[in-house]
């Protein structure tokens, strides 16, 4: 064996190792583990105890996972079953908001009309019968009712009783085909017959002398007339004229005001003043 040999090699694996050192540390140094390797040497039982601690505190962590992700689903249920109450409790008080609304219109126009007697009544059905446009309401016989009697909404005419129990009573629209309600334009202050045309279509005004110029947006209500209806109880607007100069009359189509599917409360008017003719169907 060559002694110079030997320990130019120990020289050559003394400096790699060197070398080799100063790279580790300085990577060490860069990532930040440095300060943990000087700890571990100094103190290795701390080291290992404080690295055993923090690996309790994982496990610690997932054991209790399951137990916090059951507090939060229990959470997430109070608070839907809040927010379901809360919903409720609003759509209630936007109900009570438009049955409001719904009494401050009907009483101004009972303000505007003190002279008709007026029973108020909701409406609790409509008749399936498809022969018969009509209404349900909660006043009958003993409340006053009486067949005949006009029935109005807040926003005009609903109809006529047609029929009476003791404590209920069928409101008959004024669509209906039977219906026949003399009225009176607006503008031009011409008469007419109002006619319900069915189910599904506007109820027209018939018999309008052509020299009146009836023009679209009219407001119609009743004239009074035969003293079935008593006078201007809003009906509706024209929407149509239909005039031919070769005939005598002419017709308006015409939109009523109450939208006779939404309607909840209406007045039953039991009584209000009609002028007497009976004394011109007397023979002289």
């Amino acid at each position: 064996m060559n002694p110079g040999r030997t320990q130019q090699r120990i020289r050559w694996v003394t400096l790699a190792v060197l070398i080799g050192s100063a790279v580790l540390l300085t990577i060490l140094d860069s990532t930040g583990t440095l300060d943990s390797v000087f700890g571990f040497l100094r103190d290795p039982m701390s080291f290992v105890s404080d690295w055993t601690s923090s690996q309790t505190d994982v496990v610690a962590d997932v054991m209790t996972g399951p137990r916090n992700l059951e507090a939060a689903l229990e959470e997430i249920s109070r608070l839907e079953t809040e927010n379901e109450t809360l919903r409720k409790e609003n759509e209630e008080l936007l109900e009570a908001a438009g049955e409001n609304q719904i009494l401050r219109e009907l009483f101004n126009r009972a303000a505007d009309t003190p002279e008709y007697r007026r029973i108020t009544a909701d409406v609790i059905g409509q008749d399936t019968n498809p022969a018969l446009q009509s209404i349900i309401i909660n006043k009958g016989y003993d409340h006053g009712v009486r067949v005949g009697m006009p029935v109005e909404a807040a926003r005009g005419l609903v109809g006529q009783v047609y029929r009476v129990t003791n404590n209920a009573s069928q409101v008959a629209l004024l669509t209906e085909t039977a219906s026949a309600i003399p009225v009176r334009l607006g503008s031009t202050r011409a008469t007419g017959i109002l006619r319900g045309a069915g189910r599904g279509a506007l109820p027209t005004i018939d018999w309008i002398d052509l020299q009146y110029d009836v023009q679209v947006g009219e407001l119609v209500t009743t004239s009074g007339l035969g003293g079935k209806f008593p006078e201007n109880l809003v009906i509706g607007r024209v929407i149509e004229v239909e005039r031919n100069e070769a005939e005598l009359f002419q017709r308006a189509v015409v939109q009523p005001a109450v939208d006779f599917n939404n309607v909840e409360i209406v007045f039953v008017v039991t009584e209000f003043n009609t002028v007497n003719t009976e004394i011109f169907n007397e023979a002289p």
